[in-house]
């Protein structure tokens, strides 16, 4: 006796959503450039609350660009590797402005920069591991980010710079150290063939 046997019509998959590269969430990333050129003006004429206000704005529009994202709907890879490269532009210029004018000790500073710039690199490697565009999300990293803008503002307000600058160094180096075996050697979850 043969059976006969159904199958249920195949449906495909819905097509991925595409957010606009211009969007609210982006142009409020992009925004936290024109923080840069009044910085450099409050730290070259020793304004030092202005110096600081202009850190405090870059890092609260670092917070409400996450914030327009999801109020938008217009999260994306490449919003979060845009926010990721400005973050390091940012940070890195004000520490790179802050050295140069003797705000804050330069080993530390030109430290950071290179760990950072490090970091970068490795994100990007992880990418091509992974196969795809992709922001290595790294809680260590993240505190490590919000934990240079607090020395962007005990620079500005000239707080125990040296103090908190030579303890940074090793600090983020260890934190690296941690983030090259998760991002190099370790198993990519997903990664394609």
């Amino acid at each position: 006796m043969a059976t006969l046997t159904t199958t249920a019509p195949a449906t495909e998959a819905p097509a991925p959503r595409v957010v606009p590269k211009i969007n609210p969430a982006n142009a409020i990333t992009a925004s936290r450039f024109l923080t840069l050129p009044p910085f450099v003006w409050a730290v070259q004429n020793g304004y030092h609350q202005w110096a600081t206000l202009f850190v405090l704005i870059c890092g609260l529009l670092d917070k409400v660009d996450g914030l327009a994202a999801k109020v938008f709907d217009c999260r994306s890879t490449f919003g979060e590797l845009f926010d990721a490269i400005t973050d390091g532009i940012c940070y890195g210029f004000c520490l790179a402005v802050l050295a140069y004018y003797g705000w804050a000790p330069v080993f530390p500073c030109v430290s950071v920069i290179v760990l950072g710039v490090a970091n970068t690199g490795m994100r990007t490697l992880y990418g091509m591991r992974l196969g795809r565009a992709a922001n290595y999300k790294s809680f260590a990293m993240e505190h490590i980010v919000g934990y240079t803008a607090f020395l962007l503002g005990f620079a500005t307000a000239n707080f125990e710079v040296d103090f908190y600058y030579w303890l940074y160094v090793p600090l983020m180096l260890g934190v690296m150290i941690h983030d090259t075996k998760r991002m190099l050697i370790d198993p990519v979850p997903g990664a394609l063939a």
